[in-house]
C-alpha cells in the first residue's frame, strides 16, 4: 500500500523548471503516441505536459495566490476562448479559494492546505495531463488524467474523481484531485456523461469536447452533444420556439446517471493503462494492475453516489475503497429497513431524488413563509407563496390535507407545508434552508433525463432559454455560449434559466410563470406535471412518460453492495439538497444487510453542515463547512489502506457554528469543528441492529 509522502520537496522540482521556464512552454504537447494498449472504447486521447511554472496541474498556472482572486481568468477573446483558457476557469471554480478563508477554506482546508498545513510554495504541479473521449456525441464520456512528475512509481496509487452535480470534468480538481496530487497519486478524473455540453437550437451552436464551442456542422463529430433533431425538426422547433437551449443531461435521451459507475471504472481503466504505456520506468515489475496500485473512487454529492455506484459495480477488485461526501444515490426498496433518529422512527426514508425533489419544489414557495428571516426572503414572492399555500390543500396525503387547513386557516398554512417537507423525511431544522434551495428545474431535468425525453417534447411544458428583463426567451450572445465549459453548473448556459412554455401569457421565465388566472403562482402547474410522473400518479395522458420515468429510475438504483470494500461517508445532518434521511442513513441499513450484518460502511453525520459550504451572510454564522470534514475522511482512508490505522465507528460529529450577526461571523476555528473521533462517546454512536440504523438525536 502506498505510503503519504509530504510535499516538502515539492519546491525541488517547481525551481529546476523555473530555470528553464524562458525555453519551454508552459504547457507543450506530449509525443504524439499510439493507442495501442488503451481500453478499446476510447475513441479519442490527447496529452499535455505541464512544466510547473507558467502552466501546471493543479492551478492551471494561477497559483494559490491566483485562485484566491476573486475575479475570474478572463480570455483574450471572449467570443474564442481557446481550450487552454477554458480549462483555466474551470480549475479556477473549482478551487473555491476567491470565496475568503472566514468559512476555513484555504486556511483549515482546501486545495493548499494538506493535513491541517499550508502546502508550501504556491501550489504548481508539473506533470502530464491526458484528456480522453469514449463513445461519441450525446453517448461520450470525458476523461481527464494527471499524473504528476513526482508520481511514486514504486508503491502507486489513483484517486477517481468523478465530477459533482452536473459538472464538468475538471470540477473536482480543487478537492479530490488536489489531495491526491499532493500525496503523489494520480488522478483521474470523468464527467459522468454529463457536464456543460449544450446545444443552442437558434444559432446552431454547439460544444466540444475541449470547451470549446462553434457552429454545429463545422464541430460534427467533435461536439459532445447534439440534440438530436434534424435540420428541418430544428428550422420547425425554433420558429414555434425561438432562442431555446438543449443541454445534455437533460435532453441527452442516455439516461447517464444509469452509467455513473461504469464510468468510474473505466477513468481508473484508462489511468491504469496510461501509467503501464507511460510510466513503466521504475514501475511495479507485474506493471500497474488493480493488483500493484491502489486506488480510491471519491466524490462529492452527485460525484459521491458515482463512486458509491462505482464500488458496487466493481466486481473485480479494480477498487480498494470509496469515500463520499453528502453522496446523492437513488436507494433500491428499504423492504424493512429502518431509520430511527433520538429513538424515533423517521418519517420517510430512502427516496430517491426525482420524487422528493419535486415533492419538496411544490411545498417550498409555501414554507419559506415561515422564515422571513432565511436567505432569499427578500425575493420571494408572498402573493404568489401564498396562493401556493392554497393550491396544496386537498387530497393528497403529502400535503395539506383539507381538513387540517380548517383547523390552522390561511395564516397557517405556511406551517402546515413545513410540517408535510418534515413528513417527507426533511429535518426540521431545514425550515431555514427550504427556500434557498427552492429550484424546480432540478427536478424537471431529472424527470427528463430518466425518461429520455427530447427537447422538443418539452415535458410538462418546460423549455430553457436566455432571457430579457421581462422574462421573454431572447438570444444568447456568442461570449455567454462560449464561456460555458468554464462557467456552466452542468445546465443550460449562464444567463439561461427554466422557461414555462405553457404560461397563459407566452412562454416566459419559470420565475415569472402564471396561472389560469393571469397571475404569478410559481408555475404550479409545471411542477405538479413533474410531482405526477415522479410518484407514477399521472393520468392516461402521461402515463407514458411516467412509465418510461420509472424504468430510468430504477436503472440508477443502489443496493448497497459494496462486496466488502470500506468505505467513509460524510454527510451533513441539515443537509436540505440530499437529505440524510433518504440517502446515506437508508443506505447504512443496505450495505449492512447486504454484509449479513458486518458493515464496511463508516458514517460520519456533521451537525450544523448542508449541502453547501456558503460562507454568505446568513449562512456564514449558523453552519460549518462539510468540505472540512471530507478532506478528513480522505486522510483516514488514505491511513487506513496504508495500514497505519483502523477507520473510525460510525457517529456524528458535533459542531459548534460560528454565530454572530449574519455576514460578520467571526473566523472559523478548530473549536468549531472537531475531529472525527477514534472513539466517540456512546451518545454519539450510530448503530445497526436488527435491521435498524440508529441515529443518535
Amino acid at each position: 500500500m502506498p505510503r503519504p509522502v509530504r510535499r516538502s520537496a515539492a519546491l525541488a522540482p517547481l525551481l529546476a523548471a523555473a530555470l528553464t521556464a524562458a525555453l519551454v512552454p508552459a504547457a507543450t504537447p506530449a509525443p504524439a503516441a499510439p493507442r495501442a494498449g488503451l481500453p478499446s472504447y476510447i475513441s479519442a486521447l490527447s496529452s499535455v505536459r505541464y512544466e510547473g511554472v507558467g502552466d501546471d496541474l493543479l492551478t492551471a498556472g494561477l497559483g494559490f495566490s491566483g485562485l484566491r482572486s476573486a475575479t475570474p481568468p478572463a480570455p483574450a477573446d471572449p467570443d474564442r476562448p481557446t481550450a487552454a483558457e477554458l480549462r483555466r476557469q474551470a480549475i479556477w471554480a473549482s478551487a473555491g479559494l476567491y470565496a475568503g478563508p472566514g468559512g476555513g477554506l484555504g486556511r483549515l482546508y482546501g486545495p493548499n492546505v494538506d493535513r491541517g498545513r499550508p502546502v508550501p510554495g504556491d501550489g504548481k504541479v508539473a506533470g502530464v495531463e491526458y484528456r480522453a473521449v469514449a463513445g461519441s456525441g450525446s453517448h461520450s464520456v470525458s476523461f481527464v488524467v494527471q499524473v504528476p512528475d513526482d508520481f511514486d512509481r514504486s508503491r502507486p496509487c489513483v484517486v477517481a474523481a468523478p465530477a459533482s452535480g452536473l459538472g464538468g470534468v475538471y470540477n473536482m480538481v480543487g478537492t479530490a484531485g488536489a489531495w491526491g496530487l499532493h500525496r503523489r497519486c494520480a488522478v483521474a478524473y470523468t464527467d459522468k456523461g454529463m457536464g456543460p455540453a449544450f446545444d443552442d437550437l437558434h444559432s446552431g451552436t454547439v460544444m466540444a469536447y475541449d470547451g470549446t464551442t462553434g457552429p454545429r456542422a463545422q464541430t460534427a463529430d467533435r461536439a459532445a452533444f447534439d440534440a438530436g433533431l434534424s435540420d428541418a425538426e430544428r428550422a420547425r422547433f425554433d420558429a414555434e420556439r425561438p432562442y431555446r437551449v438543449a443541454y445534455k443531461m437533460a435532453h441527452a435521451k442516455t439516461n447517464p446517471q444509469a452509467s455513473w459507475g461504469r464510468d468510474v471504472l473505466r477513468s481508473v481503466e484508462l489511468a491504469l493503462a496510461l501509467l503501464d504505456r507511460d510510466w513503466r520506468r521504475g514501475a511495479p515489475r507485474a506493471g500497474y494492475t488493480p493488483a500493484t496500485t491502489t486506488v480510491i473512487a471519491t466524490g462529492v454529492s452527485n460525484g459521491g453516489g458515482a463512486a458509491v455506484a462505482a464500488g458496487e459495480d466493481d466486481h473485480g477488485g479494480l477498487i480498494d475503497a470509496v469515500v463520499a461526501s453528502e453522496p446523492q444515490m437513488n436507494l433500491a426498496p428499504l423492504n424493512g429497513i429502518r431509520v430511527t433518529q433520538g429513538g424515533r422512527a423517521v418519517p420517510a426514508a430512502g427516496l430517491p431524488l426525482i420524487r422528493y425533489g419535486s415533492l419538496a419544489s411544490l411545498l417550498q414557495p409555501c414554507a419559506a413563509l415561515t422564515e422571513p428571516t432565511a436567505p432569499g426572503y427578500s425575493s420571494l414572492d408572498t402573493a404568489a407563496a401564498h396562493r401556493r399555500c392554497a393550491a396544496l390543500v386537498g387530497d393528497d396525503p403529502r400535503l395539506i390535507s383539507r381538513r387540517a387547513a380548517k383547523r390552522a386557516g390561511p395564516d397557517g398554512l405556511p406551517r402546515l407545508a413545513q410540517e408535510a417537507l418534515v413528513r417527507a423525511g426533511y429535518q426540521p431544522q431545514s425550515s431555514y434552508l427550504q427556500l434557498a434551495h427552492y429550484d424546480p428545474q432540478t427536478p424537471a431535468s431529472y424527470a427528463m433525463s430518466f425518461a429520455r425525453a427530447s427537447v422538443a417534447d418539452s415535458l410538462c411544458g418546460y423549455g430553457w432559454a436566455r432571457t430579457d428583463a421581462s422574462g421573454a426567451p431572447v438570444p444568447y450572445r456568442t461570449a455567454e455560449l462560449a464561456a460555458a465549459f468554464g462557467t456552466s453548473s452542468g445546465r443550460a448556459p449562464a444567463p439561461g434559466v427554466l422557461i414555462d412554455e405553457n404560461s397563459p401569457g407566452g412562454p416566459v421565465a419559470d420565475a415569472r410563470s402564471q396561472g389560469p388566472d393571469g397571475r404569478h403562482d410559481y408555475n404550479l402547474r409545471g411542477e405538479s406535471c413533474v410531482y405526477r410522473l415522479a410518484f407514477n400518479k399521472a393520468p392516461r395522458a402521461e402515463g407514458e412518460w411516467a412509465a418510461r420515468l420509472a424504468e430510468g429510475l430504477d436503472a440508477t438504483r443502489r443496493t448497497g453492495d459494496l462486496h466488502g470494500k470500506p468505505a467513509l461517508i460524510v454527510h451533513g445532518r441539515d443537509d436540505t439538497r440530499v437529505p440524510v434521511n433518504h440517502s446515506t442513513r437508508p443506505y447504512l441499513g443496505l450495505n449492512s444487510r447486504a454484509q449479513h450484518g458486518a458493515s464496511t460502511v463508516a458514517y460520519v453525520e456533521v451537525t450544523n453542515a448542508h449541502h453547501f459550504d456558503s460562507t454568505a451572510p446568513g449562512y456564514d454564522n449558523r453552519y460549518v463547512p462539510l468540505g472540512y470534514y471530507y478532506q478528513q475522511a480522505l486522510d483516514l482512508m488514505w491511513q487506513r489502506l496504508d495500514g497505519r490505522g483502523t477507520l473510525p465507528p460510525s457517529q456524528v460529529v458535533r459542531t459548534v457554528p460560528r454565530g454572530g450577526e449574519p455576514g460578520h461571523a467571526p473566523d472559523l476555528t478548530p473549536a468549531n469543528v472537531p475531529d472525527i473521533a477514534d472513539r466517540p462517546a456512546a451518545g454519539d454512536r450510530v448503530r445497526i441492529t436488527d435491521g435498524t440504523v440508529r441515529i443518535p438525536g
